[in-house]
């Protein structure tokens, strides 16, 4: 008991000293080092350089071939002459076309092939590409708006959680103080001694509530420091639960029925990309035409030539065993997809409905608690001094007290679920990244 009166002394006295940091300040430490968010952005650019590449398939591949080789095959060698354009009637002796000397030969080329029609294949694919930056955009902005979310949950939950911490430190100052001055607390007298009973029993519940309140508050902060906030000795602005979340969760924005997230509209990105990925499949049973010329350069023992060769090609697979069904798989990968982006639009906006439905509850019954609270500190004032005077026992005072600490319980566990709440609600918000954690009361989503 004495360990915890000094965590708590120091813990407050700390918070003397500390400085204070706005959710903003917060917020833009940990949006500007976010590794979920880096990894989201590099995956965007990625997609991006991807469509870029895909883009340029409409121009023409050119290559340049050397190589240089010495040989006594008789093919090689025969052909080797004749591409030197030096080919002479002694060349037509049949021993020495079967048995040809060695020699060194060297080709060089430069061709270019370019393609008039490959099926869609490539337009389709660069089409599928652009839907999938869209696509992986969508899913940046929603990591975005998930952590803030997030973020926003922590550093609220902190100002409940150490206000709470207050109320508890007061409540257990009073029942220690209650307890030093009580004199009937002898098993000779069963009242008197009951009543101690109950007032040690309500220290003990009062020290276990304050263990698990610094304890979640500091699984709090270690876990905005994890994300990457770099002080250690801060506490949060002095804001009501509700004003934090009207003020930086966007509780007061609610979203139409067909508006949906960022997370539904990368789905839907997804679907229309697996759609362009059928096409190209359907690609592979269409013919492909393109040109092609290459210049070459021939150098022998004899001489040395040069020649060209132009023209165009036809590429038509009639059959092939492995492209056979893909066609047909990829339209239902692209149905699959399509569903699922439904679906979770669907499970989105039943989600929405709910945690609307929930926030507007627990803000009328934490309104009431408040209410509550008030009322609960005149009555425990009339029961103080109505203790003093004799009229009650020390049992009846006990149970005053409990209550207390059962509305403080109460307040802090509503107030947390009132800040999970609006968190779920902001994740399925499209708001403008852009506006997180701005002082603006009038901001709107998308």
């Amino acid at each position: 008991m004495k360990y915890l009166f000094l965590l708590t002394f120091f813990l407050w006295n700390d918070l003397i000293f500390a400085q204070t940091l706005s959710f903003e300040d917060v917020w833009k430490q940990i949006d500007s080092q976010s590794l979920a968010q880096q990894s989201a952005e590099l995956q965007v650019q990625s997609l991006q350089e991807s469509q870029q590449r895909a883009s340029r398939h409409w121009l023409p591949k050119v290559y340049v071939d050397m190589k240089s080789y010495r040989t006594n095959d008789p093919g090689a060698s025969f052909f080797g002459v004749i591409e030197q354009r030096a080919l002479s009637n002694a060349d037509f002796n049949a021993a020495q076309i079967n048995n040809p000397a060695a020699a060194t030969y060297s080709r060089g080329a430069v061709g270019l092939d370019f393609s008039l029609y490959e099926g869609g294949m490539k337009s389709n694919q660069v089409d599928m590409l652009k839907k999938s930056v869209q696509a992986q955009q969508e899913f940046s902005n929603q990591t975005k708006i998930d952590q803030y979310a997030q973020v926003g949950y922590l550093y609220g939950g902190i100002g409940v959680l150490q206000k709470t911490q207050l109320r508890l430190t007061a409540l257990k100052t009073e029942v220690d103080n209650l307890l030093k001055k009580y004199q009937l607390g002898s098993r000779s007298n069963p009242v008197g001694y009951s009543g101690l009973l109950g007032m040690k029993s309500l220290a003990h519940r009062v020290t276990g509530l304050m263990t698990a309140t610094q304890s979640q508050t500091s699984a709090y902060y270690n876990s905005l420091r994890e994300f990457g906030v770099s002080q250690t000795n801060w506490y949060p602005e002095t804001v009501s639960s509700q004003q934090f979340i009207d003020k930086y969760l966007f509780a007061n924005i609610v979203p139409s029925e067909e508006q949906s997230s960022y997370k539904v509209d990368s789905l839907k990105m997804h679907a229309r990309a697996t759609e362009f990925a059928a096409k190209m499949e359907r690609a592979r049973f269409l013919p492909q035409v393109g040109a092609f010329a290459e210049g070459y350069m021939f150098k022998g023992s004899r001489d040395t030539a040069n020649g060209y060769m132009a023209g165009l090609y036809l590429r038509w697979n009639l059959f092939n065993s492995t492209d056979y069904g893909a066609y047909k798989e990829a339209r239902l990968r692209a149905q699959a997809m399509e569903r699922g982006s439904q679906a979770e639009a669907q499970r989105e906006r039943a989600e929405r409905k709910g945690v609307v439905q929930s926030l507007q509850a627990l803000k009328e019954n934490l309104d009431l608690m408040t209410d509550s609270d008030k009322l609960l500190d005149e009555q425990v004032k009339t029961t103080r001094t109505l203790f003093k005077n004799g009229s009650i026992n020390a049992l009846q005072m006990a149970e005053v007290l409990n209550r207390r600490a059962d509305l403080i319980a109460q307040l802090n566990d509503i107030e947390l679920k009132l800040l999970e709440s609006a968190s779920k609600a902001l994740s399925t918000k499209k708001i403008d990244t852009k506006l997180l954690a701005q002082e603006n009361g009038e901001q709107h989503g998308k």
